[in-house]
């Protein structure tokens, strides 16, 4: 099946379908009312060790709170923490969870203490991660909650550059408090506003339809989407990324019934070559989606980082075509999006003809050989002009209305069309008698 999604005066941009894999129904066991409602890929090692965007500040006998946004309703909760990126251990003393009042702030009588394994604290090795035990809270999509760590010691933390969000840190052992007072936020490390050791936070609720998980790099994980185009400014806690505006357009659509959307992106992240920014998606596939509750679909965009690594055409489609069949295998249809234009006009550098000749190539796998579920046509959206780069070759660059000043990444209007053209009849609810 094609459907044409019409965009005012701009290419069309198509979505294909394959099959009816689409309306997978949830698994009928102990789990079936979990959902993961937010999660953000824990690929980063900081610290005050480090410069840039992984500096953090020294964490030890300090309070953070970290500022999550679930994307359904729900009962209870469960918080996932990771230190998988880390070369020593991390100890809390404490952890809570309460709804945002504002600023550092909760509303008041809505923190719970958090338990992992019925006890107040605990000790992750490097490398380890936990759930804590579920808490009976009553969640409302879009309603932003706080995870507050009372942390003991902490040499590094593990956590997410590109977090876009206020988070904030304070006197030890005050996580129990409802109050702000005391607390600053972390550093923004030129505008990222990183994320510590929070990775997904699970609800379970009795109506939802499945968990999708994004799985992308910096286009997905929200790079220009805060962005102020007229003074570059980047302020935080704007939600504009692709996966939140399809997230809004499910509840939109579908209220109580709707999917949850959980993001897991690494901007810099690369599909199969080392040295890109966070684990490889290969290697962080089954920690960041097939493990996430509900899964419902997948909807996987990476390969630029990869083609700018100098990636063959087969390194890369050995890459997406492993991270297809691992998805399959956990019985998940599972959407590729095409990779999208990078030309740059000269005198930028950054873009050459050979990887022009790549993406084209990969693009035409991804059309006509790929077994994806269905395409979701990303690169036909933002097809812009074709430009002469810096090695004299031609390249299909990004739309001029679109482009967020560096021909790599869409401005947040790109990617709010990105997020709304996507079919919603892909996520429709199963039938039910309620």
């Amino acid at each position: 099946m094609r459907r044409t999604l019409h965009r005012v005066g701009m290419l069309a941009a198509v979505v294909v379908l394959f099959g009816a894999t689409a309306l997978q129904a949830r698994d009928d066991n102990a789990e079936a009312n979990w959902y993961t409602a937010w999660s953000i890929s824990i690929g980063h090692r900081m610290g005050p060790a480090f410069s840039g965007a992984n500096f953090a500040p020294d964490v030890s006998h300090s309070t953070l709170r970290m500022v999550v946004r679930p994307t359904i309703s729900g009962q209870a909760v469960r918080v996932r923490l990771e230190n998988t990126q880390a070369l020593t251990p991390v100890t809390f003393s404490g952890a809570f969870i309460g709804e945002l009042a504002s600023g550092a702030a909760l509303v008041p009588g809505t923190n719970r203490r958090l338990t992992f394994n019925r006890n107040p604290g605990l000790t992750l090795a490097a490398g380890a991660s936990a759930w804590s035990d579920p808490v009976t809270f009553k969640v409302e999509v879009f309603r932003r909650l706080v995870v507050s760590l009372e942390v003991a010691s902490a040499v590094e933390i593990s956590g997410h550059q590109l977090g876009l969000a206020t988070n904030f840190i304070g006197a030890e052992k005050t996580g129990s408090s409802a109050s702000g007072a005391g607390f600053s936020p972390v550093p923004a490390n030129a505008g990222n506003y990183p994320f510590y050791y929070v990775a997904a936070i699970d609800v379970k609720s009795a109506t939802a339809s499945g968990t999708i998980v994004t799985l992308g790099d910096s286009i997905t994980d929200g790079r220009c989407s805060t962005r102020d185009p007229a003074t570059g400014d980047i302020p935080a806690d704007q939600y504009n990324r692709w996966g939140d505006v399809l997230a809004a357009r499910l509840q939109a659509r579908y209220g109580r019934f709707a999917p949850a959307v959980a993001n897991e992106s690494i901007a810099g992240n690369r599909v199969v070559l080392p040295n890109g920014n966070g684990p490889a998606a290969v290697l962080r596939l089954q920690n960041d989606v097939l493990d996430r509750a509900g899964l419902r679909a997948v909807i996987f965009y990476e390969g630029t980082n990869d083609i700018t690594g100098n990636a063959t055409f087969d390194q890369l489609k050995a890459g997406l075509q492993e991270v297809i069949d691992r998805v399959h295998g956990k019985g998940v249809p599972i959407y590729g999006g095409t990779v999208v234009p990078r030309g740059r006009p000269a005198p930028m550098t950054g873009w050459t003809g050979s990887m022009e000749a790549v993406k084209l190539a990969t693009n035409h796998w991804i059309h006509t050989e790929a077994n994806f579920d269905g395409i979701v046509e990303f690169g036909a959206l933002l097809a812009g002009p074709i430009v002469v780069g810096s090695d004299g070759a031609a390249a299909e660059s990004l739309w001029d209305a679109w482009n967020c000043f560096d021909y790599t990444h869409p401005n947040k209007f790109g990617l709010a069309e990105m997020g709304a053209m996507i079919d919603l009849d892909l996520f429709k609810p199963r039938a039910r008698d309620d």
